[in-house]
């Protein structure tokens, strides 16, 4: 990366947008496929599509580690840095400015840094993947809608957070919230991991499913599966009620084009219907 406190975007993201970090489409020229990706488990919900077992390739398999790898060092690397902020500034180390400019260059940097991650896990080549190697490709001339539109949606929060640390009016321990944070940049991975996929794809939303489950991830489970043109959100994006503490993952399987297509359209929800019952069941607890 450069030295630039501005956000420079070097990488694939959707053309559309419903709300906030919930998951758009790319466009087919938006986003040109090297490889497909399979995530190998034996815990899908029905048995693998036939061939499979060739697609899983030493680049995605390599990807996939990559990815995973570079997520949770950026996810230790910002805790650090946000803590040490704090503790500076209310030992008087530093001032409001400073204070201010590095958690926001912290988190931009680990936002771009784990959606390239993330796309590197969703079978994208990258040029290396030794420390201050980019994960991916430079490519010019692309739609960076989503990464943008979400680390906006983002700053608003944790501005509201910087506030509360420069008022002194925070109620939540504030290693706690830094963990919020830091948390919530899975989204950021799994979102550019879904968008690195083939539209032939189906995505399953899966968890414990026990009393802990909120509603909104009850509500997300009973109506999967999902394609890349009706999934609504990622995990611990914060759209469903337990926010950055849901403990759902998604899986996610390629099939034949029209599979995915008859998903669907069989489905009783658009993006769009799925987010409006979403934000119904974060107002009052329930559809």
């Amino acid at each position: 990366m450069g030295e630039s406190d501005d956000f420079d975007p070097i990488i694939y993201a959707p053309s559309m947008l419903c709300e906030g970090k919930a998951l758009g489409t790319a466009k087919q020229k938006d986003l040109q496929l090297v490889q497909n990706l399979i995530k190998a488990s034996s815990f899908y919900p029905y048995p693998a599509a036939e061939g499979d077992a060739a697609i899983l390739s030493k680049e995605i398999k390599a990807g996939q580690a990559v990815g995973k790898r570079k997520l949770k060092e950026v996810q230790a690397r910002t805790k650090d840095a946000l803590l040490r902020l704090i503790a500076q500034f209310r030992k008087d180390t530093i001032g409001e400015s400073e204070l201010r400019k590095g958690a926001v260059k912290a988190m931009k940097t680990a936002w771009r840094d784990v959606f390239l991650a993330g796309v590197r896990a969703g079978g994208i080549p990258g040029q290396g993947a030794g420390k201050g190697k980019l994960l991916v490709s430079l490519t010019t001339g692309v739609d960076d809608v989503w990464l943008k539109t979400a680390m906006a949606h983002e700053m608003r929060f944790l501005n509201g957070f910087l506030d509360a640390i420069v008022e002194d009016n925070f109620t939540m321990p504030l290693d706690r919230r830094a963990q919020m944070y830091v948390t919530a940049l899975d989204s950021f991975y799994e979102s550019a991991r879904l968008i690195a996929l083939p539209d032939a794809t189906i995505i399953h939303w899966v968890g414990p499913g026990d009393k802990r489950t909120c509603p909104s991830c009850r509500y997300l489970f009973e109506h999967s599966p999902y394609t890349k043109g009706n999934i609504p959100c990622t995990p611990r994006n914060g759209l469903t009620l337990c926010i950055t503490a849901c403990r759902d993952h998604l899986l996610v399987r390629r099939v034949e084009p029209g599979q995915a297509q008859k998903v669907l359209e069989e489905a009783e929800y658009t993006r769009g219907g799925h987010i409006a019952n979403l934000r119904k069941i974060k107002r009052q607890g329930h559809l």
